[in-house]
C-alpha cells in the first residue's frame, strides 16, 4: 500500500508542476526557448489552472485515502 501511495504523491506532484508551468506559460511569467505557441495566450493559463486543480486533488485524495495508519475510507 506503501508503494502505491508513494506512487500517486509523485504523480499527483507532477500533474500539479506541469499545471503551474502551464499557468505560468499563459501568463508569460515564463518563457522557455521554443515554446512560443504557449507564451501569453489565455487558455493555457485556463488549461493549466484546470490541470493543476487536479494534480492538488490527486495529492489530496492520495493523502485521505491511504493514510499511513490504515484507517481507510469505506
Amino acid at each position: 500500500m506503501e508503494q502505491i501511495r508513494f506512487g500517486l504523491t509523485v504523480i499527483g506532484g507532477l500533474i500539479l508542476v506541469v499545471g503551474l508551468l502551464w499557468v505560468g506559460h499563459g501568463t508569460g511569467a515564463i518563457s522557455l526557448p521554443g515554446t512560443g505557441f504557449i507564451s501569453k495566450e489565455s487558455v493555457w493559463v485556463i488549461n493549466g489552472a484546470l490541470v493543476a486543480a487536479f494534480g492538488l486533488l490527486v495529492l489530496v485524495a492520495t493523502r485521505r485515502l491511504l493514510r499511513k495508519d490504515g484507517n481507510h475510507i469505506h
